[in-house]
């Protein structure tokens, strides 16, 4: 036979086996949809990563998707880069932290994340270069760096388009070692998500997350398993079988949104699931929401442990320690009312967009709530900082225009004082302290500043009847002869209200009281005229 038809025959052999490949794994994606993101990677080889050790990068092979999925080995050297944008075009004027600062948090994002920071290094541009984020000069200057240092791992700030994680990894690859891997502080987020969530909507939302943000960073998927190069199609063959791997990725795509859809699904499925219960919870219990909401590791867990009198809700010293929402009953001080505190999952600065969508779900406390509370790291020297990230989500969030109770906490650690005598507790509304921390965003303002320490328990009592008060301020007053065939009705201001008078009667139950504005409206056919006690008649 002629070396053409050989060539030909040939050909058509490996696109028959590349196409049973696909099919074979078509038939095999729906199994694997729930377990995309939960298959470790094959572990890299020594030639592979140049005989170092540290970040394991996840490699093209079964059950890994993309050359973006990663594996970050705790205890590996890590060295993280900053960058300062000259430009009005780059820079949140209102939420102005310095490289010092952000290079801060980004290395307690790498504790959290199990690695250890072995370095640090910026650059201050007018515009982030296109193909690299940072200038070629100090790309060069940092390889050198990160070599020294044995970093295994270059984590990135900012966050890095396709391109440019695509070139850094390369130069990095090149000048320090194939075994250094670079990421983006998203990829790092999400990475400690993924190490945090715990329910099973938590899980799903990580997946959902990281799947979109690797689908634009496909190099291959199907691709590996077929045989065929993702970019350039099969080689040789003359131009019969030329752009065949373009074709290909093409379909890898097609296939990986397929999981994407797949994990949405499941989502809407949890959702569903926990709105059901929410709508139960709603029909059992009419207790008005508190939403504890604020910058991650500001104390919220803690003080909800404070707030309900044990320790069952888990907290400690790390960025994220918690993700799903948490909920608990509390009695307020001066009635004994009861009252639902829900601990939401913790904001940070440059949260991504997308990670901020994908949590609405754990976020619908916030539309349920009757008052925000917001807790600070008033230790924190950027705490103000802090307070206008948190402001600006919230606003996003559509809940800028609930009460709101600013609580800045941990202030045995930061000296901070409610007055003169030294004690904890509210600080006066019109006082310029308060109206500092009031005024920080334009949009999102609370209505009151307490000061606390739930480490030591200061402040707490005062905070309890700040929410009290403010619960107040959201009732109304009722004034009522309530018939005694109307027991359930009410028992119900009892448990959702604050009784002022309460009178019996011959026609029933005279009542005074702050209710819920639903449980008012349900109490009107039953009004009577101001002061006149159990023997008015009604009308």
């Amino acid at each position: 036979p002629r070396p053409s038809t050989m060539r030909a025959v040939a050909h058509l052999g490996l696109v028959a086996l590349a196409l049973q490949l696909a099919g074979a794994w078509r038939s095999a994606v729906p199994a694997r949809a729930s377990a995309i993101l939960h298959t470790p990677a094959r572990p890299v080889s020594l030639a592979e990563r140049g005989a170092t050790t540290g970040a394991a990068v996840a490699r093209m092979s079964s059950g890994t998707f993309g050359a973006e999925s990663i594996s970050l080995e705790p205890g590996s050297l890590a060295f993280i880069v900053g960058v300062t944008i000259k430009s009005e075009k780059y820079k949140t004027l209102e939420a102005n932290w310095d490289m010092d600062a952000s290079l801060d948090e980004l290395e307690r994002l790498c504790e959290t994340a199990g690695l250890k920071v072995a370095g640090r290094g910026s650059q201050s541009l007018q515009h982030p270069s296109p193909s690299t984020f940072i200038g070629p000069g100090k790309v060069e200057e940092i390889v050198e760096a990160v070599k020294e240092a044995g970093a295994t791992t270059v984590v990135f700030d900012e966050e890095l388009s396709p391109a440019q994680g695509r070139n850094l990894q390369a130069a990095f690859a090149k000048g320090a070692g194939a075994g250094v891997l670079v990421i983006d502080r998203t990829q790092l987020i999400l990475q400690i998500f993924a190490q945090r969530a715990r329910s099973r909507e938590a899980k799903l939302q990580v997946q959902a997350a990281q799947m979109r943000y690797m689908l634009p960073r496909l190099q291959s998927f199907l691709t590996a398993g077929a045989g065929m190069d993702a970019k350039g199609g099969t080689s040789g063959g003359g131009g019969a079988m030329k752009g065949a791997g373009e074709t290909q990725l093409e379909m890898d795509k097609r296939l990986f949104r397929k999981q994407i859809q797949r994990i949405e699904e499941d989502i809407k499925d949890a959702m569903a699931q926990r709105d059901r219960f929410r709508a139960k919870r709603g029909e059992r219990d009419t207790l008005p929401l508190v939403a504890i909401v604020g910058y991650t590791n500001a104390g919220k867990s803690t003080l909800l442990n404070v707030l309900c009198g044990g320790d069952e809700v888990y907290a400690d010293d790390l960025l994220f320690a918690t993700l799903d929402p948490t909920t608990r009953r509390v009695s307020l001080p001066e009635n004994g009312r009861e009252v639902l505190f829900s601990d939401t999952v913790g904001f940070i600065q440059k949260l991504p967009t997308r990670l901020v969508s994908a949590f609405r779900a754990t976020l619908d406390e916030l539309e349920d709530a009757a008052i925000l509370l917001h807790v600070v790291d008033a230790s924190s020297p950027q705490a103000r900082e802090q307070v206008w990230s948190v402001q600006n989500i919230v606003n996003d969030l559509g809940a800028a225009g609930k009460p709101q109770i600013l609580v800045l906490n941990k202030a045995d650690l930061a000296g901070l004082t409610a007055g003169e005598d030294g004690e904890l507790g509210c600080l006066p509304a019109l006082s310029p302290v308060a109206q500092s921390w009031t005024t920080i965003h334009d949009e999102a303002r609370p209505s009151s500043v307490v000061v606390t320490s739930a480490a030591t328990g200061g402040g707490i009592d005062e905070l309890l009847h700040e929410v009290e008060r403010t619960l107040r301020a959201l009732s109304v007053a009722v004034e009522c002869v309530v018939p005694y065939s109307e027991g359930q009705l009410l028992a119900e201001v009892h448990r959702d209200g604050t009784v002022d008078a309460e009178e019996y009667g011959a026609e029933g139950t005279y009542i005074c009281a702050h209710v819920p504005r639903s449980l008012g409206n349900r109490l009107s056919k039953y009004a009577v005229a101001k002061g006149t006690g159990a023997g008015a008649s009604q009308g």
